[in-house]
């Protein structure tokens, strides 16, 4: 290849994977194992100007899902799970609260299409702030900012190169960043870094000078995965010979269309269910749909696909509403 690869790892961290020595850079960037996609503006304006047969579909789409609007956590007890919009969760795991890729509002160039459920500052005690990627629609600078505001406790988990921005506009934060399969241990709560298919970029120039990721949370009384962005590799196969299987299993299921542009980045909803059942997954929950408009596809549709999907095989499944409650329990 005549490139220089150096590897890239916290050594301050666990790291579950014996073998690996840490995360590939070429000239100081991050690629893939399976796909190295490099998004160029020929395949962007090629998307952009080829037809789409949903175009209709979505021009006369009337979006309005379910809102369980939240005015405060109280009715948060014991291990439980909020879909806050897109990638965003809030997360009660073991007596400690993790927030994931939070994002309040609408973001650059892209309104926000569904109500955020609940007023932002009633995210308080946040005892980790988890963000798979520095993508605008997962790093959101005035949410994160937001939630700093009121938990100036919190510390933040992240790939490697994403924390060093983050730090840079909040250099209190306390950061802890973590190349693949990296572990940070709190008391009963275990979180790993994990792989995902995907790429990082802000501005022209610095692409892949961020790690990207998924996340593995586990207690001694369950085990929660989130995807993160990403393809469909053979990263999650790997899930249950670290883990075991996991109990459930957050996944992305929007911005999939057209295959031939999104397929290295996001998984399609069919997709979403075979990782599901490669990690045998207990119970699978989507993510990553009805909130930004970022692709061909109407927002109604990934539900739609993966709950008829699911069905057919045979997959458990919940589609929970925005700002519901969901009581997480061992599933296995």
């Amino acid at each position: 290849m005549g490139e220089h690869i150096c590897f890239r790892r916290n050594d301050r961290l666990t790291t579950v994977n014996p073998h690996w020595r840490g995360n590939p850079t070429v000239r100081g960037r991050f690629f893939n194992r399976q796909h190295r996609f490099r998004p160029g503006m020929g395949s962007v304006l090629k998307w952009r100007f080829s037809p789409n047969p949903q175009r209709k579909e979505k021009r006369d789409e009337k979006w309005n899902p379910q809102v369980n609007y939240l005015q405060s956590l109280d009715g948060v007890v014991g291990d439980s799970l909020i879909w806050l919009g897109h990638n965003s969760f809030f997360l009660q795991l073991s007596g400690k609260r993790i927030m994931f890729d939070p994002v309040f509002g609408s973001i650059p160039f892209v309104r926000r299409q569904s109500q955020f459920p609940a007023h932002p500052d009633i995210f308080t005690d946040i005892d980790y702030l988890l963000i798979s990627h520095d993508h605008f629609d997962h790093l959101n600078r005035k949410s994160v900012a937001r939630l700093l505001l009121n938990n100036p406790q919190m510390k933040l988990f992240c790939g490697l190169g994403t924390g060093q921005l983050i730090r840079s506009w909040f250099p209190d934060l306390e950061v802890i960043e973590a190349s693949w399969y990296q572990q940070l241990k709190d008391e009963q709560l275990k979180i790993t870094f994990l792989p995902a298919q995907h790429w990082s970029k802000r501005s022209f120039r610095d692409g892949g000078q961020r790690l990207w990721g998924a996340f593995m949370l586990q207690t001694e009384s369950l085990s929660l995965y989130y995807s993160g962005d990403t393809g469909y590799s053979p990263h999650f196969s790997e899930v249950p010979d670290y883990f075991g299987a996991p109990d459930y299993a957050l996944v992305g299921i929007g911005a999939y269309k057209p295959r031939w542009f999104m397929r290295p980045n996001h998984i399609s909803p069919s997709e979403s269910l075979t990782a599901a059942l490669e990690m045998q997954a207990g119970l699978t929950i989507p993510m990553h749909y009805g909130t930004f408009d970022l692709s061909d596809e109407p927002l109604h549709d990934p539900p739609k696909v993966f709950a008829a999907e699911a069905k057919e095989r045979n997959v458990k499944v919940a589609i929970p509403a925005l700002g519901e409650i969901v009581k997480l329990k061992r599933m296995k």
